[in-house]
């Protein structure tokens, strides 16, 4: 009826109807149990840095290959501790110098150029660094006045390989020639001998080869 007053609903049914409810929705929230949240349940970008727990991600769980420089500050890097092969690599001897105590003497007058006008050339000399290569240093005038002579005899070990002459040419129209062991020139040894024009110069700096004997 129209002028009918609507009756309030009893405590007895308010309760009943809390209880339907839990009866309800409890089974949806006892689904959400341990392991049961997977990656189809999470929304995407729910998770950000500030639920992540601090140092939670570990080396491990970093797919190789995607850090960057630019994800990194190289700035906090620490020093990276040297490798134990560049450990086992011995420094390049010191220079032999020709003339000094102890080291092969010049031949046939030759010595070195010096320097003048205050410019100061390297002296004649020679070392072989950690790979086997000989380094010759150095500009040497040539002892003599005709034909060929030898400035120095390199000792074992500093050579180019046995029975090999190496030619190098120079300036003034000159040429170096170095003989390895047994090496010989117009019946001539040239066993480890460094030969140069007489009278000229002899430019050693730049000269490299691979130790033979």
């Amino acid at each position: 009826m129209r002028g009918q007053l609507l009756r309030r609903p009893s405590p007895a049914m308010i309760v009943a109807l809390i209880a339907l409810v839990c009866a309800l929705t409890g089974s949806a929230w006892a689904a959400l149990g341990k392991n049961t949240v997977g990656p189809k349940q999470l929304k995407k970008n729910a998770i950000t840095t500030a639920k992540i727990k601090k140092e939670a991600v570990t080396a491990n769980k970093v797919k190789k290959g995607t850090l960057t420089g630019t994800q990194i500050n190289l700035a906090k890097l620490g020093t990276v501790p040297s490798a134990q092969l560049a450990n086992s690599i011995p420094p390049a001897e010191p220079t032999h110098l020709v003339g000094a105590p102890g080291e092969p003497g010049f031949e046939n007058g030759s010595g070195n150029l010096g320097g003048s006008g205050g410019v100061r050339v390297n002296s004649v000399g020679f070392y072989k660094d950690h790979e086997g290569i000989v380094h010759l240093e150095g500009i040497a005038k040539v002892g003599g006045t005709t034909g060929s002579a030898s400035v120095f005899t390199l000792p074992p070990g500093y050579r180019p390989p046995a029975a090999t002459v190496l030619i190098f040419e120079q300036v003034q129209a000159a040429s170096t020639i170095i003989g390895g062991t047994n090496a010989f020139g117009e019946s001539v040894d040239l066993s480890g001998k460094v030969v140069g024009q007489a009278g000229k110069l002899v430019v050693l700096d730049g000269i490299t080869y691979r130790a033979g004997s």
